[in-house]
């Protein structure tokens, strides 16, 4: 899920840069980074017996994960066509993590063990889903955006045309796979 959200930040670079397939190459490196993060944090999490102390270690290192990958994208300096996309993406990144870390406040308040069912019924919870509906919807304009670069394919071959312009790239960023959460 969260490397899904992370590739939604992915944009074209028209100033020489990065072209579009580069950076979204170098974003699903950063994204899988951090969902690998995340993944081995919840396998470990299914096949403990935890404390208090365990789940407030839990919600520290998920949000580390979150605001390392944040950070990476941050790095990421696109403009051309999708620049405004990436800032929007950015936005809503930034507030999906803010979500988290809230969660992960309530849950460190809490005195007993508590499990992924307590943590997505408090508000804060219902934040998170919020925030990853917002990241849904941008993905969708995400999607449309690289699909429409598969309609150059009638001026790859004219020489004139810058080759931003040019560019193709054929990819599904999984928009659906974000709807689904996490």
């Amino acid at each position: 899920m969260a490397a899904l959200i992370l590739g939604l930040l992915v944009a074209s670079c028209a100033d020489g840069s990065l072209g579009l397939a580069e950076y979204n190459e170098q974003g699903t490196a950063l994204a899988a980074v951090m969902e690998g993060r995340i993944a081995a944090l919840d396998a470990a999490w299914n096949t403990e017996t935890a404390t208090v102390d365990d789940v407030r270690s839990y919600w520290d290192q998920r949000i580390d994960a979150y605001e390392t990958g944040l950070e990476g994208f941050r790095d990421l300096k696109p403009s051309g066509e999708v620049a405004e996309l990436h800032r929007t993406g950015m936005e809503l990144f930034t507030n999906l993590v803010a979500a988290e870390s809230a969660v992960a406040e309530r849950v460190a308040s809490f005195e007993t063990v508590t499990g992924p069912e307590q943590w997505w019924a408090t508000a804060e919870g219902a934040a998170v889903r919020a925030a990853e509906e917002d990241i849904y919807s941008l993905c969708l304009v995400f999607q449309a955006t690289y699909d429409a670069t598969v309609e150059r394919i009638v001026v790859s071959d004219v020489p004139w045309i810058p080759s931003e312009m040019k560019e193709i790239v054929q990819v599904d960023i999984g928009c659906e796979t974000v709807r689904r959460g996490t």
